[in-house]
């Protein structure tokens, strides 16, 4: 017996299943050519099966199936096979594309402007870790790069970039300054508390920023160096 699939179960908006949303969907893209395949009820009852196990061992995504979808519209005059279908559901990403893009949108990430063209770039970034995709050459920075995209696609179930913090925006009037500078001080009092606890050899805070980073790639920048400086100062070693 099949174990239950997500692909089975009634979509809230949709009011079928996600299998039934797709059958419909290449039916209306090639019309008779998709429905003459399937003789009987059993016929179709098979092929929702069949490509929801293939979709759940791909680690197949709801994006990637509407990816899917504009991709086969563009490349297949015919209905396309399950693995025609995944593999125009996950195109093969251009690594030195994806490494310009991982520098470029963390950069722009500190503003709250970053686009990523894929989620599986984001979170391989997120493995390396933000202030070492930024500061890093490419060529430091693309084997590392590629080990943990390769780590993220293996992995399946990619999940969506998060929103980030906003940073702290630079002041533009008079009672903005005022806030600016009253944030400004919160932060540099942290900085020394921080800078203070490290001299002690207590670093779990530090350790603790650094995995929150690599989780949600929803720590801001300064933060982070400070916490590597932190563990940096005490062990000798890079974060």
């Amino acid at each position: 017996m099949l174990k239950p699939s997500k692909w089975h179960e009634p979509h809230p908006k949709l009011g079928i299943s996600l299998m039934d949303h797709l059958f419909n969907r290449l039916d209306g893209m090639y019309p008779n050519r998709w429905r003459a395949a399937f003789q009987s009820e059993q016929a179709i009852a098979n092929w929702r099966d069949s490509w929801a196990e293939a979709f759940d061992e791909d680690g197949v995504t709801t994006q990637m199936i509407s990816d899917g979808i504009r991709a086969c519209r563009k490349h297949y005059d015919w209905p396309p096979s399950v693995s025609e279908f995944i593999k125009a559901c996950k195109p093969p990403l251009d690594i030195d594309a994806a490494v310009y893009e991982a520098i470029d949108q963390m950069r722009a990430r500190q503003h709250g402007k970053d686009v990523w063209s894929n989620p599986a770039i984001f979170w391989a970034a997120v493995k390396v870790g933000e202030y070492d995709v930024i500061s890093q050459t490419v060529s430091q920075l693309k084997p590392r790069f590629e080990a943990a995209l390769k780590k993220v696609l293996e992995a399946g179930d990619i999940q969506p970039v998060p929103a980030r913090v906003p940073a702290l925006a630079a002041p533009g009037a008079a009672e903005s300054t005022r806030e600016y500078g009253r944030q400004r001080l919160d932060e540099l009092n942290a900085s020394a508390a921080m800078k203070n606890m490290s001299k002690g050899g207590n670093i779990e805070w530090a350790r603790r920023i650094i995995e929150d980073e690599r989780a949600t790639g929803t720590v801001p920048l300064n933060k982070l160096k400070i916490a590597r400086d932190a563990i940096f100062n005490v062990t000798g070693k890079q974060a």
